[in-house]
């Protein structure tokens, strides 16, 4: 994505009505080089930083505050459908940690993540570096996903844990 033309978008969105004119902050993406899909939701709190490839599929909801943050080139893909809750933070970026030198954290480095077709990843969850979650997946609230999420699986917790498996509606023991 173009960063200059992305900071132009979030200067905009600003000026949005928070849950209103949807087609026109996905054209606001698209012309910043995102890919966005039909009937895309975002509200205007929503803030997209870095250099990644932004995919976002058809019917996708990105709620007030949350962070989409990539960089070094990655890659954030949202399925269609797909749905992102209030204040959720998605990042493609970690560090490498060593004790050697002047500080514990080292050079940047930058992993894709995946959210599937019908993914709902509620209200305060972080979805770390890596990480697919995968069709009809549901990461519960204030969850922090250091794991891939399996297709049609609930978790929850810190750091997420299986609980529930959606097919079946039978729950998963810890």
């Amino acid at each position: 994505m173009n960063t200059k033309k992305l900071f132009i978008c979030s200067l905009i969105f600003k000026l949005l009505p928070t849950t209103h004119c949807h087609k026109f902050k996905a054209k606001l993406l698209r012309w910043a080089g995102a890919k966005v899909g039909k009937n895309v939701e975002i509200f205007s709190s929503a803030k997209i930083y870095g250099t990644m490839n932004l995919i976002i599929g058809d019917g996708c909801f990105i709620g007030h505050d949350a962070l989409i943050f990539g960089a070094g080139g990655s890659t954030i893909s949202i399925g269609d459908y797909a749905k992102l809750g209030s204040r959720t933070i998605v990042v493609t970026g970690t560090h490498r940690f060593s004790p050697d030198g002047n500080c514990i954290e080292k050079e940047g480095t930058f992993k894709d993540v995946a959210i599937g077709n019908g993914a709902v990843v509620s209200t305060g969850s972080i979805v770390l570096p890596g990480i697919t979650i995968g069709t009809m997946a549901h990461v519960a609230a204030g969850s922090v996903v250091t794991k891939n999420v399996e297709p049609y699986i609930r978790v929850a917790g810190n750091p997420a844990r299986p609980i529930r498996n959606m097919l079946t509606n039978e729950k998963i023991s810890r």
